[in-house]
């Protein structure tokens, strides 16, 4: 499932810290979205009062993002 988010407010976090295999190497390199960018991402889990997990679609990054600090925008049909 694909959707569309727009950023809420100013979010960052660490490479790698959305996959949940020990083994990851995507270590100490950071990422940051600002306030009013949309992305379009893939859904990875959504269940999570905490947080909700997402690939950003233009950089292939997972990342995990609290879910007040985004909003559902739309979703992407398949082409």
């Amino acid at each position: 499932m694909t959707w569309k988010i727009e950023i809420t407010e100013p979010h960052s976090g660490e490479l790698g810290e959305a996959i949940e295999h020990a083994d990851h190497e995507f270590t100490m390199e950071e990422y940051s979205y600002s306030e009013g960018q949309i992305l379009e991402v893939f859904v990875h889990k959504t269940e999570s009062a905490e947080w909700h997990i997402f690939t950003d679609m233009d950089s292939g990054h997972r990342f995990k993002i609290p879910p007040g600090r985004y909003r559902k925008v739309a979703e992407v049909q398949p082409a």
